[in-house]
């Protein structure tokens, strides 16, 4: 039985932005990620770490779990008040800072990881100069990098968060300006089989690796791995072990759960398409129905308008015919007598 420890995750994740790995994404981003940071715990105990980029916090937490201090140093100031949210631990801190003018005193901490970050910037030598000032004359860094040849092929889509990825070749040599030391280990995420020896072994790996549907590739080094880890120091390195991450053994269940996933979607679509065709039924009566009110209603109008008129026609009238009576009264009063007399006396 080996040792078992938590996992680390973080209790209020952050959102996925597309690149920092958080909480909240799983599959094969997060395995690649947590191997890195178990592999760096392995060579950490009782150390004092620095974790430049150290994101949501669980990878530094992770190694707290066995190093003397652990110092997560972050980009972002929001994530990093989240990640001290998150992982509170008396041996753990996490700080604001650029990783081209890291806020630590010199000599201060035994090993520095970054994974995944020399890609998102320039100024990489400033970056490994830093690393230089705040390591120990003993210390070690332990940092990782897509490998651009196999990570961005020239036919692929780039990165859009990366400014500039590194070949194999360029790595190293970046390395080989601070460090006289560096080891380098690939890193591939897969599906497959393991066979390991019962205890330790000289022996060289045999890979085998399936190339299509209709050939396999034999080799005795990990082919076409995507990652480069290194580590690099001073003093020589001492040998580091083969590291197998192991996420689960079922590997069917992906299987039957995109059959069910698909068909959960083959009967949320038949409901979407029935509910739609409701839709498109009810919007038609609706129309049918409010057409004929609004017929109904223009019609009242005009009727109404007509009406209006009318009304208004009758009140001219009234006002003629009053007129008109008006005058046969004052012509009855008045002028009748007058024209009676002027008669009589002729």
């Amino acid at each position: 039985m080996g040792d078992i420890f938590k996992r680390e995750t973080a209790a209020h994740p952050e959102a996925f932005t597309g690149e920092r790995l958080t909480s909240a994404l799983d599959g094969q981003t997060q395995i690649e990620h947590y191997h890195r940071y178990l592999f760096a715990r392995s060579l950490c105990a009782g150390l004092d770490v620095l974790d430049v980029a150290s994101g949501e916090g669980y990878g530094s937490a992770q190694i707290a779990q066995v190093a003397r201090s652990v110092i997560g140093v972050e980009y972002s100031e929001s994530t990093a008040r989240s990640a001290a949210g998150n992982f509170p631990a008396h041996n753990l801190r996490f700080l604001q800072g650029d990783a081209r003018a890291l806020p630590l005193a010199d000599a201060s901490v035994d090993a520095v990881v970054s994974f995944e970050t020399i890609e998102h910037f320039d100024g990489q030598e400033a970056f490994l100069t830093e690393i230089r000032r705040v390591l120990r004359p003993d210390g070690m860094a332990i940092i990782s990098t897509p490998d651009r040849d196999i990570y961005s092929p020239a036919n692929g889509p780039p990165n859009e968060y990366h400014v500039r990825e590194l070949s194999r070749i360029e790595f190293i040599a970046l390395l080989h300006r601070h460090f006289s030391h560096v080891v380098l280990l690939l890193q591939r995420p897969m599906i497959g089989s393991a066979l390991m020896p019962e205890g330790t072994t000289t022996a060289e790996p045999l890979v085998f690796d399936r190339r299509g549907g209709t050939h396999f590739e034999v080799c005795s080094v990990l082919p076409r791995a995507p990652f480069i880890v290194a580590v690099a120091a001073n003093q020589p390195i001492t040998a580091l072990p083969v590291s197998l991450f192991i996420e689960r053994s079922d590997l069917d269940s992906d299987k039957i759960a995109l059959a069910e996933r698909t068909s959960q979607f083959d009967a949320a679509r038949a409901m979407f398409e029935a509910a739609q065709s409701e839709l498109r039924q009810t919007h038609a009566v609706l129309t049918e129905t409010f057409g004929a009110a609004t017929q109904a209603t223009a019609r009242e109008t005009a009727l109404s308008q007509q009406v209006m008129a009318l009304v208004g026609q009758i009140d001219a009238l009234n006002g003629e015919l009053n007129r008109t009576r008006g005058s046969l009264r004052t012509f009855l009063r008045h002028y009748l007598p007058a024209l009676r007399r002027y008669l009589l006396r002729r």
